[in-house]
């Protein structure tokens, strides 16, 4: 199975930011001294010549040059060194809720991900553009963004490394769940994901960002 867990900043809608509405939180130093999110956009379907798809971010480690580096695909399940993306993976969308404890905030299913960042034009009613950057995309029949108030340790925790754990996120924002200590957690959730039939907030917009994106 084919599966990734990608730590991103808490937000509610994942639709751009709403200053007093909806802002980043809890993604590090450069979301707290810019106030920005390249994962804002996570769950903000776009309509495309070939269908509606979510285009996800997750923030890979720069070099000590600055530049961004691989997100490492070849640890998937199947995927080469050479290859340049990875198909049909869960990603498993997951942000801080309290105390430094991680929780499932939405995934895609069926995801490509990809070894290196991408991006897409996003042309505005007003005329204006920008680009948004992404290394994940997936059909968006396939996106859950699970409501606010579902998002809690008690039905959707994930586990971080620590002296008394050995499977989790650690340092780095994303999790191959290779270990083999992770197998039962990994089946318990995949078949959670499977089984959800409650409300899906992907199509919910902050009313003041209705029609921006």
């Amino acid at each position: 199975m084919r599966i990734l867990f990608c730590n991103i900043a808490r937000m509610k809608y994942y639709k751009g930011i709403v200053p007093g509405v909806d802002e980043p939180k809890f993604g590090g130093a450069y979301v707290a001294q810019t106030g920005d999110a390249g994962e804002q956009y996570n769950f903000a379907p776009l309509k495309t010549d070939t269908g509606e798809f979510c285009f996800g971010m997750v923030e890979t480690k720069s070099t000590s040059g600055g530049k961004s580096n691989q997100l490492h695909i070849e640890r998937l399940e199947g995927v080469s060194r050479s290859a340049d993306e990875a198909n049909g993976v869960l990603v498993v969308w997951c942000a801080t809720h309290h105390h430094n404890e991680a929780v499932v905030v939405g995934w895609y299913r069926n995801a490509t991900v990809l070894r290196n960042y991408d991006r897409i034009r996003i042309d505005y009613e007003d005329g204006g553009w920008e680009e948004q950057i992404y290394n994940v995309l997936a059909d968006a029949g396939d996106c859950v963004l699970l409501p606010e108030g579902e998002r809690n340790r008690r039905c959707w925790w994930v586990p971080r490394k620590r002296v008394t754990r050995s499977f989790g996120f650690g340092q780095a924002n994303v999790w191959f769940a290779e270990e083999e200590s992770a197998e039962d957690y990994v089946h318990a959730l995949s078949e959670q994901i499977k089984q959800y039939q409650g409300e899906n907030w992907l199509h919910f917009w902050p009313e003041e960002a209705k029609g921006e994106h």
